[in-house]
């Protein structure tokens, strides 16, 4: 596949479609702030534009001042609440951007209307190094789903079957807003891979909205390469309600085509220790010519158990898979969630 055919997939994806969107809605949402401010400004004679605002976006975002603007309007309202949601509800970007040792560890129940009940587990680790500077991490990362939950021998061959990952992650750029780290480690799947990745991040804050875009890139012996490429834009509405939009899109080089992927989110805080989600998703598998695309649509209710680490979540949905028609599929899962995060605990330390 030439890089043109790539360039004219990707155009015509819903992830570009998506992503055109959420930027154009975003420039209006951008400057409501002060429109709304300056309404009997404009009616009798406009200001002059400060030596800010002459100057092009470009020398704006490598100017270290604007960045330091930019994050203290931000930061008082906006960052801190999309980091508390975050933590509370146990967002995997968290399991990528810490610099810290950080355990998440999840089991419980599922039932899909087609497959049955089942068996869920999920195990994330992120060991710190302190003795390097906190610079490197020793990766694990591992899921599985066994369909009879009731049958230790089900359970085993389900866990057997699971392909962990083990790597030695090096953070080479770690502060605010930016982040650049790469990993070197095996997969044990059957036959084992070998592989390498490279994820950086960048977070640009504006007035009421929080962009953060993601790139990551890996190469594996036997799967070659892939290529993940994500844009996140959150917004506080109110004080405590949370929107969010990702869009994704993902290239492997064994696969046809692309997959894209979007979801809306919108998270409320109903006490420090009760929160819900509601929640809109779509992904397009091998786009342009996907025929197993699937829509979702979700509830979750999370809720801290134990001091701050154990937490329950229940979460029914509806699934509208391309390949059964689009026929709505009734699916639910209660899972407990174990969630150990040293950098949350040092800055309640800090804040205590």
């Amino acid at each position: 596949m030439t890089i043109l055919q790539k360039i004219k997939i990707f155009c015509n994806t819903p992830f570009f479609v998506s992503v055109l969107l959420t930027v154009f809605l975003a420039g209006p949402v951008h400057s409501e702030q002060g429109s709304i401010a300056t309404v009997e400004q404009k009616q009798s004679e406009p200001s002059p534009l400060s030596d800010t605002e002459k100057r092009g976006w470009m020398d704006r975002l490598s100017d270290p001042d604007q960045w330091n603007i930019w994050h203290t309007s931000a930061s008082t309202g906006m960052l801190d609440t999309a980091d508390r949601v975050d933590h509370f509800f146990g967002d995997e970007r968290l399991d990528d951007e810490n610099r810290y040792t950080r355990l998440r560890l999840g089991t419980g129940l599922g039932w899909h209307k087609n497959d049955g009940a089942s068996l869920l587990t999920e195990f994330r680790l992120r060991l710190s190094l302190p003795q390097l500077k906190n610079r490197f991490q020793i990766v694990v990362d591992d899921s599985f789903e066994a369909d009879e939950p009731d049958k230790g021998s089900a359970i085993s061959e389900a866990a057997k079957d699971s392909e962990p990952d083990a790597a030695l992650r090096y953070i080479l750029k770690h502060d605010e807003r930016r982040r650049l780290t790469t990993d070197v480690g095996v997969r044990l799947s059957s036959p084992s891979q070998v592989f390498g990745r490279l994820r950086g991040s960048i977070m640009l804050p504006f007035s009421i909205w929080e962009l953060r875009l993601s790139q990551s890139l890996g190469w594996y012996t036997d799967d070659g390469v892939i290529e993940t490429s994500e844009l996140r834009w959150s917004r506080l509405f109110w004080t405590d309600w949370l929107f969010r939009a990702i869009s994704r899109v993902t290239w492997e080089e064994n696969n046809n085509g692309v997959t894209p992927a979007q979801s809306f989110s919108l998270f409320r805080e109903l006490t420090t220790h009760r929160g819900y989600r509601l929640g809109a998703s779509g992904n397009w598998p091998e786009t342009p010519h996907a025929h197993e695309a699937e829509y979702t649509t979700e509830f979750t209710y999370r809720q801290l158990l134990h001091s701050r680490w154990l937490f329950l979540e229940i979460s029914p949905g509806l699934e509208f898979p391309q390949k059964r028609d689009y026929e709505c599929t009734p699916y639910i899962s209660v899972k407990l969630e174990i969630i150990f995060d040293e950098e949350r605990e040092k800055k309640h330390d800090t804040k205590s």
